[in-house]
């Protein structure tokens, strides 16, 4: 399990310097996010490049170190609820697909390479009996939700169930940091913030597989 840990230890590395990064050039900065997204909403067909633009940024995510909470709670301030959140969605739905995508098409081989063919199928046993957990509430928290999204196409697991649950953890989610943003970002983010850290630490408490 030592390489096996060493993995997760460097995906989630991997993805925080990313953010580190783009933190250092103050693209991170929610100030300047919202200001930007303003400004992109006040030329003609705002709301299409607003729309277009969140749900891009959130797609590229992967590689892309945005914080996906304020553009999905700024989606739901400048576009409205329903919206915003469809908008948030597609994005974040897109980044899970593929995360998995191209782990399960240039990585699956490595990975069993490297951990041993032993070690593999403990992680698709360990993956079997917990991933369904893993999808749906690390959907919610940042950084963890890539590298469930890359360790998932590492395992046998299907395509089309990692689809339905990744699209089940991630659409509740968007709703409700829009409808954090549609009550103007000062109602509805405190709420936002339990369901993004509480609610998966109670659940991944939780050892029991829910499909």
């Amino acid at each position: 399990m030592k390489k096996l840990l060493l993995l997760v230890t460097g995906f989630v590395l991997l993805f925080s310097l990313l953010y580190l990064l783009a933190g250092a050039f103050g693209l991170t900065d929610p100030a300047w996010i919202d200001r930007q997204l303003r400004l992109l909403g006040e030329r003609p067909g705002g709301q299409v490049w607003l729309t277009l633009t969140v749900a891009g940024l959130l797609a590229g995510d992967l590689v892309l170190p945005v914080p996906s909470s304020v553009l999905m709670t700024l989606a739901g301030y400048l576009l409205g609820l329903l919206p915003g959140a469809l908008a948030a969605f597609a994005g974040a739905w897109c980044s899970a697909l593929i995360g998995f995508g191209l782990c399960r098409r240039y990585g699956q081989r490595a990975f069993t390479r490297l951990v041993g063919e032993r070690e593999a199928q403990r992680f698709a046993t360990l993956l079997e009996t917990y991933g369904a957990w893993a999808i749906l509430l690390s959907r919610a928290v940042p950084l963890l939700t890539e590298t469930t999204s890359c360790l998932a196409g590492l395992s046998p697991m299907p395509f089309s169930r990692f689809a339905a649950l990744s699209a089940a953890g991630t659409l509740p989610i968007c709703l409700v940091y829009a409808w954090a943003g549609a009550a103007g970002a000062t109602h509805g983010i405190g709420w936002a913030l339990l369901v993004a850290f509480v609610v998966p630490g109670l659940g991944f408490g939780d050892r029991k597989s829910v499909v």
